[in-house]
């Protein structure tokens, strides 16, 4: 009875190491395409990163997006261990041993680094949604074809379209309807094709350049905490 029990137990290790070795052939044989596959993933993870930082980081971050990035460039660090691992054996000798584990290990650092990429473009989408709309639209009053307004409207629009000039006022006394046409090229699809964003903002006399550039950010959705230099930052918006 002992003796059978014995070769049972030496049948299952032989089986298991049996599956072991045929495990580690495959990653013998799949080394090479686990290191392409996890730079090839690793690159489109940075792409994402990049996007994230380049688009949308100028934005307030989520903590969960925070989170992400940090995870991001510890991934990418594990990462550049591993591809130094594979160069370094291929100087020293092949280890069959050492190759198999290190081909197992970029095969499991290749799905984690597709599955945080994946992470990170729902993240994505989610920012993009939380992004402010180009145009706000305005309640005002419709105006007909060829009345004076409307042809005061399509006089701006003209001027709007001449990238020589860059800056315009529309003057005149009260009640002649100086609102109305500004409400109305607000809502303009021309204006809308025209600019990225249009901004609609009612400043008083009491407004300072502080208050003005406040709005301007909050209507961006930029995250302006701890910033002191307002102007500079408007400026890089404008660039991007």
């Amino acid at each position: 009875m002992a003796a059978e029990t014995f070769a049972a137990a030496a049948g299952i290790e032989v089986y298991r190491d049996g599956k072991s070795i045929i495990k580690s052939i495959a990653y013998l044989k799949d080394l090479k395409r686990n290191y392409e596959k996890l730079k090839q993933e690793a690159e489109e993870l940075r792409a994402t990163k990049d996007v994230i930082h380049t688009e949308i980081s100028r934005f307030r971050l989520t903590p969960v997006m925070k989170g992400w990035i940090a995870r991001t460039g510890m991934i990418e660090g594990e990462v550049r261990e591993l591809e130094t691992k594979y160069n370094n054996e291929k100087k020293r000798g092949w280890r069959l041993d050492r190759l198999a584990n290190l081909s197992r290990d970029m095969a499991k650092k290749c799905n984690q680094v597709r599955s945080h990429r994946e992470e990170g473009n729902l993240q994505k989408a989610t920012l993009v949604m939380e992004l402010p709309v180009p145009v706000r639209k305005i309640h005002t009053l419709k105006l007909q074809d060829n009345s004076s307004l409307h042809k005061a409207v399509q006089h701006v629009l003209r001027f709007l379209e001449d990238e020589q000039i860059r800056r315009m006022g529309i003057c005149g006394m009260v009640g002649t309807g100086k609102t109305t046409i500004m409400q109305n090229l607000n809502n303009h699809e021309k204006v809308a094709e025209m600019f990225d964003m249009v901004i609609w903002l009612t400043v008083s006399k009491e407004w300072s350049e502080r208050k003005l550039q406040d709005a301007i950010l909050h209507r961006l959705k930029l995250d302006v905490e701890g910033i002191a230099d307002l102007k500079k930052l408007l400026r890089e918006y404008q660039k991007n």
